[in-house]
Protein backbone atom coordinates (compact mmCIF):
# COMPACT_ATOMS: atom_id res chain seq x y z
CA UNK A 1 0.00 0.00 0.00
CA UNK A 2 1.50 3.59 -1.26
CA UNK A 3 1.72 5.98 1.44
CA UNK A 4 -1.33 8.19 -0.01
CA UNK A 5 -3.10 5.17 0.33
CA UNK A 6 -2.26 4.56 4.26
CA UNK A 7 -3.01 8.25 4.42
CA UNK A 8 -5.98 8.59 3.36
CA UNK A 9 -6.90 5.15 4.67
CA UNK A 10 -6.27 6.63 8.21
CA UNK A 11 -7.82 9.63 7.96
CA UNK A 12 -11.11 7.81 6.61
CA UNK A 13 -10.42 5.41 10.54
CA UNK A 14 -11.50 8.66 12.29
CA UNK A 15 -8.05 9.51 13.09
CA UNK A 16 -9.61 12.60 15.43
CA UNK A 17 -9.89 10.06 17.84
CA UNK A 18 -6.62 8.33 17.36
CA UNK A 19 -4.29 11.33 17.40
CA UNK A 20 -5.05 12.13 20.91
CA UNK A 21 -4.02 10.27 24.06
CA UNK A 22 -7.57 10.58 25.75
CA UNK A 23 -10.98 11.05 24.98
CA UNK A 24 -12.42 14.68 24.00
CA UNK A 25 -14.45 16.40 26.41
CA UNK A 26 -16.49 18.76 23.93
CA UNK A 27 -19.06 20.59 26.02
CA UNK A 28 -15.89 21.93 28.94
CA UNK A 29 -14.49 24.58 26.10
CA UNK A 30 -17.86 26.19 25.14
CA UNK A 31 -18.86 26.30 28.69
CA UNK A 32 -15.51 28.34 29.13
CA UNK A 33 -16.73 30.62 26.22
CA UNK A 34 -20.00 31.14 27.73
CA UNK A 35 -18.78 31.37 31.49
CA UNK A 36 -16.02 33.88 30.36
CA UNK A 37 -19.01 36.07 28.45
CA UNK A 38 -21.21 35.45 31.42
CA UNK A 39 -18.50 37.15 33.70
CA UNK A 40 -17.06 40.07 31.70
CA UNK A 41 -20.82 41.58 30.96
CA UNK A 42 -21.45 41.17 35.01
CA UNK A 43 -17.80 42.52 35.67
CA UNK A 44 -18.87 45.39 33.28
CA UNK A 45 -21.80 46.46 35.07
CA UNK A 46 -19.68 46.57 38.15
CA UNK A 47 -16.96 48.40 37.20
CA UNK A 48 -16.67 52.31 38.03
CA UNK A 49 -14.05 53.11 35.41
CA UNK A 50 -15.73 53.90 32.37
CA UNK A 51 -13.12 52.97 30.23
CA UNK A 52 -12.43 49.36 31.85
CA UNK A 53 -16.44 48.82 31.81
CA UNK A 54 -16.60 49.54 27.77
CA UNK A 55 -13.84 47.13 27.38
CA UNK A 56 -15.48 44.17 29.63
CA UNK A 57 -18.53 45.06 27.29
CA UNK A 58 -16.60 44.31 24.06
CA UNK A 59 -14.59 41.20 25.44
CA UNK A 60 -18.38 40.09 26.02
CA UNK A 61 -20.18 41.10 22.64
CA UNK A 62 -16.98 39.68 20.84
CA UNK A 63 -17.81 36.41 22.90
CA UNK A 64 -21.51 36.71 22.00
CA UNK A 65 -20.76 37.29 18.41
CA UNK A 66 -18.69 33.97 17.92
CA UNK A 67 -21.46 31.39 20.41
CA UNK A 68 -24.32 33.44 17.63
CA UNK A 69 -22.60 33.01 14.45
CA UNK A 70 -20.15 30.17 14.87
CA UNK A 71 -20.67 28.09 11.59
CA UNK A 72 -20.75 31.60 9.38
CA UNK A 73 -17.15 32.46 11.23
CA UNK A 74 -15.73 29.20 10.76
CA UNK A 75 -14.41 28.98 14.38
CA UNK A 76 -13.03 26.20 15.86
CA UNK A 77 -11.35 25.82 18.88
CA UNK A 78 -8.64 23.12 20.42
CA UNK A 79 -7.41 23.44 23.57
CA UNK A 80 -4.90 20.62 24.85
CA UNK A 81 -4.66 19.73 28.70
CA UNK A 82 -1.40 18.09 30.13
CA UNK A 83 -2.75 15.36 32.34
CA UNK A 84 -1.02 12.07 33.70
CA UNK A 85 -1.89 8.71 33.03
CA UNK A 86 -0.49 5.36 34.06
CA UNK A 87 2.60 7.69 35.22
CA UNK A 88 3.33 9.32 32.24
CA UNK A 89 2.09 12.61 30.06
CA UNK A 90 -0.67 12.43 27.64
CA UNK A 91 -2.73 15.39 26.05
CA UNK A 92 -6.36 15.91 26.94
CA UNK A 93 -8.30 17.83 24.36
CA UNK A 94 -10.96 19.82 24.74
CA UNK A 95 -12.53 20.69 21.47
CA UNK A 96 -15.82 23.09 20.10
CA UNK A 97 -16.43 22.68 16.56
CA UNK A 98 -13.86 21.03 15.58
CA UNK A 99 -13.22 19.91 12.01
CA UNK A 100 -16.87 21.38 10.26
CA UNK A 101 -15.76 23.57 8.17
CA UNK A 102 -12.99 23.73 5.99
CA UNK A 103 -10.31 26.98 7.07
CA UNK A 104 -7.48 27.89 5.15
CA UNK A 105 -3.83 27.18 7.06
CA UNK A 106 -2.26 29.66 5.39
CA UNK A 107 1.66 30.37 7.46
CA UNK A 108 0.99 27.99 9.83
CA UNK A 109 1.82 25.22 7.52
CA UNK A 110 6.11 26.86 7.93
CA UNK A 111 6.16 24.30 10.82
CA UNK A 112 5.22 21.35 9.02
CA UNK A 113 7.55 22.64 5.71
CA UNK A 114 10.28 23.75 9.26
CA UNK A 115 10.00 20.54 10.84
CA UNK A 116 10.03 18.21 6.99
CA UNK A 117 13.08 20.03 6.01
CA UNK A 118 15.26 19.48 9.24
CA UNK A 119 14.16 15.49 8.53
CA UNK A 120 15.27 15.99 5.26
CA UNK A 121 18.74 17.24 6.08
CA UNK A 122 18.81 14.39 8.35
CA UNK A 123 18.42 11.89 5.79
CA UNK A 124 20.86 13.60 3.35
CA UNK A 125 23.55 13.03 5.94
CA UNK A 126 22.87 9.70 6.24
CA UNK A 127 22.82 9.04 2.19
CA UNK A 128 25.90 10.80 0.65
CA UNK A 129 26.33 14.08 2.13
CA UNK A 130 27.67 13.43 5.71
CA UNK A 131 28.92 16.93 5.95
CA UNK A 132 25.42 18.59 5.67
CA UNK A 133 24.99 20.86 8.59
CA UNK A 134 22.11 23.29 9.38
CA UNK A 135 25.05 26.36 8.39
CA UNK A 136 26.08 25.16 5.33
CA UNK A 137 25.65 27.33 2.03
CA UNK A 138 22.67 26.34 -0.03
CA UNK A 139 22.18 27.55 -4.00
CA UNK A 140 18.48 27.25 -5.39
CA UNK A 141 18.59 27.32 -9.40
CA UNK A 142 16.07 29.60 -11.42
CA UNK A 143 13.71 28.41 -13.51
CA UNK A 144 15.42 26.74 -16.88
CA UNK A 145 14.94 29.83 -18.85
CA UNK A 146 16.20 32.55 -16.42
CA UNK A 147 19.09 30.58 -15.80
CA UNK A 148 19.69 32.56 -12.32
CA UNK A 149 20.57 30.87 -9.32
CA UNK A 150 19.91 32.41 -5.34
CA UNK A 151 22.63 32.07 -2.87
CA UNK A 152 22.52 35.21 -1.11
CA UNK A 153 20.45 35.90 2.35
CA UNK A 154 20.82 39.31 3.17
CA UNK A 155 19.52 38.70 6.45
CA UNK A 156 22.45 36.43 7.77
CA UNK A 157 24.27 39.23 9.30
CA UNK A 158 27.17 36.73 9.31
CA UNK A 159 28.38 34.89 6.48
CA UNK A 160 25.35 36.42 4.29
CA UNK A 161 24.50 32.79 2.72
CA UNK A 162 21.20 31.01 2.44
CA UNK A 163 21.38 28.32 4.96
CA UNK A 164 18.47 25.86 6.56
CA UNK A 165 19.35 27.61 10.22
CA UNK A 166 18.24 30.85 8.81
CA UNK A 167 15.38 29.66 6.58
CA UNK A 168 14.00 28.02 9.06
CA UNK A 169 14.49 31.30 11.71
CA UNK A 170 13.10 33.45 9.43
CA UNK A 171 9.69 31.24 8.39
CA UNK A 172 8.99 30.71 12.05
CA UNK A 173 10.20 34.13 13.61
CA UNK A 174 8.73 36.84 11.39
CA UNK A 175 6.60 34.35 9.15
CA UNK A 176 8.44 34.78 6.34
CA UNK A 177 7.48 33.58 3.07
CA UNK A 178 10.00 33.09 0.57
CA UNK A 179 12.12 30.97 3.14
CA UNK A 180 9.51 28.84 3.78
CA UNK A 181 9.28 28.29 -0.59
CA UNK A 182 13.06 27.33 -0.32
CA UNK A 183 12.41 24.68 2.66
CA UNK A 184 9.10 23.89 0.40
CA UNK A 185 11.96 23.25 -2.36
CA UNK A 186 14.60 21.51 -0.35
CA UNK A 187 12.53 18.80 0.91
CA UNK A 188 10.03 18.69 -2.17
CA UNK A 189 6.31 18.12 -2.74
CA UNK A 190 5.74 14.36 -2.21
CA UNK A 191 8.55 14.20 0.35
CA UNK A 192 7.05 16.84 2.31
CA UNK A 193 3.25 15.48 2.98
CA UNK A 194 4.75 11.84 2.94
CA UNK A 195 6.66 13.10 5.79
CA UNK A 196 3.62 14.53 7.80
CA UNK A 197 1.51 11.34 6.92
CA UNK A 198 3.91 8.77 8.72
CA UNK A 199 4.03 11.05 11.63
CA UNK A 200 -0.18 10.30 11.80
CA UNK A 201 -0.83 13.95 10.27
CA UNK A 202 -3.26 12.29 7.58
CA UNK A 203 -4.93 15.63 6.79
CA UNK A 204 -2.21 17.45 5.76
CA UNK A 205 -2.08 18.48 1.83
CA UNK A 206 0.45 21.15 1.42
CA UNK A 207 0.39 21.55 -2.43
CA UNK A 208 1.19 25.07 -3.29
CA UNK A 209 3.97 27.47 -1.92
CA UNK A 210 2.99 31.00 -0.77
CA UNK A 211 2.64 34.42 -2.05
CA UNK A 212 3.56 33.41 -5.49
CA UNK A 213 0.81 33.11 -8.44
CA UNK A 214 2.13 29.20 -9.87
CA UNK A 215 0.44 26.44 -11.91
CA UNK A 216 -0.41 22.93 -10.01
CA UNK A 217 2.60 21.49 -11.78
CA UNK A 218 4.48 24.43 -11.16
CA UNK A 219 4.32 23.97 -7.63
CA UNK A 220 4.76 20.09 -7.56
CA UNK A 221 8.30 20.76 -9.62
CA UNK A 222 11.22 21.89 -6.95
CA UNK A 223 14.64 23.15 -8.50
CA UNK A 224 17.96 21.93 -8.69
CA UNK A 225 19.81 22.40 -5.13
CA UNK A 226 23.77 22.78 -4.27
CA UNK A 227 24.68 21.73 -0.86
CA UNK A 228 27.72 23.83 -0.40
CA UNK A 229 30.04 21.54 2.22
CA UNK A 230 33.44 21.98 3.18
CA UNK A 231 34.30 18.56 1.66
CA UNK A 232 32.63 19.08 -1.73
CA UNK A 233 29.55 20.47 -3.68
CA UNK A 234 26.81 17.62 -3.72
CA UNK A 235 23.94 18.50 -6.22
CA UNK A 236 20.14 17.22 -5.51
CA UNK A 237 18.49 17.25 -9.33
CA UNK A 238 15.16 18.82 -9.87
CA UNK A 239 12.27 16.88 -8.93
CA UNK A 240 8.38 16.89 -9.66
CA UNK A 241 5.89 15.47 -7.30
CA UNK A 242 3.19 12.99 -8.20
CA UNK A 243 1.07 13.08 -5.16
CA UNK A 244 -2.49 14.17 -6.00
CA UNK A 245 -3.88 16.58 -3.18
CA UNK A 246 -7.31 18.29 -4.09
CA UNK A 247 -9.40 19.06 -0.80
CA UNK A 248 -12.12 16.03 -2.11
CA UNK A 249 -13.55 15.53 1.60
CA UNK A 250 -13.73 19.44 1.90
CA UNK A 251 -15.61 19.59 -1.76
CA UNK A 252 -18.71 21.58 -0.62
CA UNK A 253 -17.26 23.47 1.75
CA UNK A 254 -14.38 25.32 -0.17
CA UNK A 255 -16.17 27.96 -2.22
CA UNK A 256 -15.76 31.23 0.22
CA UNK A 257 -16.77 34.47 0.20
CA UNK A 258 -19.22 36.05 -2.52
CA UNK A 259 -16.52 37.81 -4.63
CA UNK A 260 -12.74 38.38 -4.86
CA UNK A 261 -10.47 40.87 -5.99
CA UNK A 262 -8.33 40.91 -9.11
CA UNK A 263 -6.06 43.78 -9.04
CA UNK A 264 -9.08 46.62 -9.36
CA UNK A 265 -11.56 44.41 -10.78
CA UNK A 266 -14.09 42.67 -8.68
CA UNK A 267 -14.98 39.15 -9.37
CA UNK A 268 -18.36 38.36 -8.70
CA UNK A 269 -19.08 34.76 -7.30
CA UNK A 270 -16.96 32.35 -4.14
CA UNK A 271 -13.52 31.26 -4.60
CA UNK A 272 -12.58 27.99 -4.49
CA UNK A 273 -10.03 26.18 -1.96
CA UNK A 274 -10.37 23.31 -4.01
CA UNK A 275 -6.63 23.00 -4.35
CA UNK A 276 -5.17 25.31 -1.58
CA UNK A 277 -3.20 24.01 1.24
CA UNK A 278 -4.86 22.31 4.02
CA UNK A 279 -4.25 20.58 7.47
CA UNK A 280 -7.19 20.60 10.03
CA UNK A 281 -6.62 21.99 13.45
CA UNK A 282 -5.92 19.24 15.28
CA UNK A 283 -3.10 18.25 13.37
CA UNK A 284 -1.67 21.45 13.21
CA UNK A 285 -1.65 20.68 17.25
CA UNK A 286 -0.13 17.33 17.32
CA UNK A 287 2.64 18.62 15.17
CA UNK A 288 3.73 21.62 17.33
CA UNK A 289 3.72 19.23 20.45
CA UNK A 290 5.93 16.38 18.76
CA UNK A 291 8.14 18.94 18.87
CA UNK A 292 7.81 21.22 22.00
CA UNK A 293 6.86 17.72 24.24
CA UNK A 294 8.20 14.77 22.31
CA UNK A 295 7.51 12.65 25.10
CA UNK A 296 3.52 12.59 25.18
CA UNK A 297 2.24 9.74 22.57
CA UNK A 298 0.63 10.29 19.09
CA UNK A 299 -0.11 7.16 16.59
CA UNK A 300 2.16 7.55 13.99
CA UNK A 301 6.08 7.62 13.56
CA UNK A 302 8.01 10.83 16.18
CA UNK A 303 9.64 13.13 14.25
CA UNK A 304 13.38 12.25 13.20
CA UNK A 305 15.07 15.40 15.27
CA UNK A 306 18.15 15.76 16.98
CA UNK A 307 19.08 17.71 19.74
CA UNK A 308 20.15 20.47 17.82
CA UNK A 309 17.51 20.48 14.62
CA UNK A 310 14.90 20.69 17.81
CA UNK A 311 16.75 23.56 20.22
CA UNK A 312 16.65 25.12 16.63
CA UNK A 313 12.88 24.98 16.34
CA UNK A 314 12.29 25.72 20.27
CA UNK A 315 13.78 28.64 19.99
CA UNK A 316 12.24 30.04 16.50
CA UNK A 317 8.40 28.70 17.33
CA UNK A 318 9.14 30.94 20.76
CA UNK A 319 11.63 33.87 20.21
CA UNK A 320 9.81 37.79 19.90
CA UNK A 321 11.92 39.23 17.08
CA UNK A 322 13.21 41.93 18.77
CA UNK A 323 15.26 40.18 20.78
CA UNK A 324 16.61 37.94 17.85
CA UNK A 325 20.23 38.68 16.89
CA UNK A 326 20.81 37.07 13.83
CA UNK A 327 18.91 37.81 11.98
CA UNK A 328 17.69 41.28 13.46
CA UNK A 329 13.86 43.10 13.58
CA UNK A 330 13.19 46.62 14.39
CA UNK A 331 11.02 46.05 17.35
CA UNK A 332 9.09 48.91 16.65
CA UNK A 333 8.16 46.77 12.84
CA UNK A 334 7.44 43.58 14.97
CA UNK A 335 5.73 43.99 17.76
CA UNK A 336 5.70 40.73 20.69
CA UNK A 337 2.63 40.40 19.95
CA UNK A 338 3.38 40.20 16.20
CA UNK A 339 2.85 36.62 15.42
CA UNK A 340 1.84 35.46 19.26
CA UNK A 341 -2.14 36.31 18.68
CA UNK A 342 -2.66 34.53 22.46
CA UNK A 343 -0.36 37.08 24.31
CA UNK A 344 -2.16 40.14 25.43
CA UNK A 345 -4.75 38.03 26.73
CA UNK A 346 -2.45 36.02 28.41
CA UNK A 347 -0.73 38.81 29.97
CA UNK A 348 -4.46 39.79 31.50
CA UNK A 349 -3.81 36.44 34.04
CA UNK A 350 0.14 36.47 34.20
CA UNK A 351 3.08 38.61 33.46
CA UNK A 352 4.90 38.74 30.27
CA UNK A 353 8.07 37.74 32.09
CA UNK A 354 6.50 34.48 33.28
CA UNK A 355 5.53 33.53 29.90
CA UNK A 356 6.68 31.63 27.32
CA UNK A 357 4.54 30.58 24.04
CA UNK A 358 5.84 28.10 21.86
CA UNK A 359 3.30 28.81 18.41
CA UNK A 360 2.90 29.57 14.97
CA UNK A 361 0.17 31.32 13.51
CA UNK A 362 -1.50 31.97 9.95
CA UNK A 363 -3.47 35.21 8.22
CA UNK A 364 -4.83 35.04 4.48
CA UNK A 365 -7.97 35.37 2.75
CA UNK A 366 -9.75 36.37 5.98
CA UNK A 367 -8.64 33.35 7.81
CA UNK A 368 -6.60 33.92 11.10
CA UNK A 369 -5.42 30.86 12.92
CA UNK A 370 -2.87 30.01 16.25
CA UNK A 371 -1.40 26.89 17.49
CA UNK A 372 0.39 27.34 20.51
CA UNK A 373 1.98 25.85 23.56
CA UNK A 374 1.68 28.56 26.43
CA UNK A 375 3.78 27.84 29.70
CA UNK A 376 3.63 29.98 32.96
CA UNK A 377 8.10 29.38 33.45
CA UNK A 378 7.56 29.55 37.22
CA UNK A 379 6.29 26.57 37.44
CA UNK A 380 6.63 24.59 34.21
CA UNK A 381 2.32 24.50 33.75
CA UNK A 382 1.54 24.78 30.20
CA UNK A 383 -1.13 23.64 27.77
CA UNK A 384 -1.99 23.90 24.46
CA UNK A 385 -4.13 26.01 22.13
CA UNK A 386 -5.18 26.12 18.60
CA UNK A 387 -8.11 28.23 17.15
CA UNK A 388 -9.41 29.74 14.06
CA UNK A 389 -12.08 32.20 12.52
CA UNK A 390 -12.85 33.51 9.57
CA UNK A 391 -12.99 37.41 9.59
CA UNK A 392 -13.82 38.84 6.51
CA UNK A 393 -17.67 40.74 7.02
CA UNK A 394 -17.94 42.01 3.79
CA UNK A 395 -17.47 38.72 1.99
CA UNK A 396 -14.97 40.18 -0.65
CA UNK A 397 -11.17 38.44 -0.84
CA UNK A 398 -8.32 39.83 -1.78
CA UNK A 399 -9.48 43.76 -0.73
CA UNK A 400 -7.37 44.16 1.92
CA UNK A 401 -10.26 44.48 4.24
CA UNK A 402 -10.37 41.97 7.00
CA UNK A 403 -11.51 42.47 10.23
CA UNK A 404 -8.50 41.39 11.76
CA UNK A 405 -7.60 44.33 14.17
CA UNK A 406 -11.06 44.93 14.86
CA UNK A 407 -12.25 41.69 15.86
CA UNK A 408 -9.78 38.68 15.00
CA UNK A 409 -7.08 39.91 16.91
CA UNK A 410 -9.13 40.55 20.07
CA UNK A 411 -10.49 37.63 20.20
CA UNK A 412 -7.88 35.59 20.00
CA UNK A 413 -5.98 37.59 23.32
CA UNK A 414 -9.98 37.03 25.18
CA UNK A 415 -9.81 33.60 24.44
CA UNK A 416 -6.25 33.32 25.70
CA UNK A 417 -6.88 35.18 29.01
CA UNK A 418 -9.68 32.63 29.18
CA UNK A 419 -7.69 29.34 28.82
CA UNK A 420 -4.59 30.88 30.60
CA UNK A 421 -7.00 31.13 33.85
CA UNK A 422 -8.44 28.16 33.52
CA UNK A 423 -5.21 25.83 32.82
CA UNK A 424 -2.34 27.31 34.19
CA UNK A 425 -4.59 28.02 37.85
CA UNK A 426 -3.02 26.44 40.69
CA UNK A 427 -4.41 23.06 41.18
Amino acid sequence: MSLRSIALATLLCALPAAAQSTEPAPERMKSLLEQGRDRWRAEAQLASDTSVAADLKARAERMDKVLAQASELRVEVLAGEIVERDGKPALQPHPWRLGLEYFYPASTVKLLGAVAALQRMRELQQKGAPGLKLDTPLAFYGSRRSGAMLTNDPDNLGDGKLTLRHLVRESLIVSDNESFNRLFEFTGHDRLNESMWRAGLASTRISHRLSVKMSIQENRRTPTIELRMSDGVVRLGEETGKLELANLEDREDVLIGKGRMEGAELVPGPMSFLVKNRVTLRDLQVCLARVVRPEIPFEGEPFDLGDEERALLLEALSQYPGDSANPRWDRAKYPDDYVKFFLPGVMRVISKEHVRIYNKVGLAYGFVTDTAYIVDTRTQRGFFLAATIYANSDGILDDDKYDYDSFAFPWFADLGELCAREFLAAK
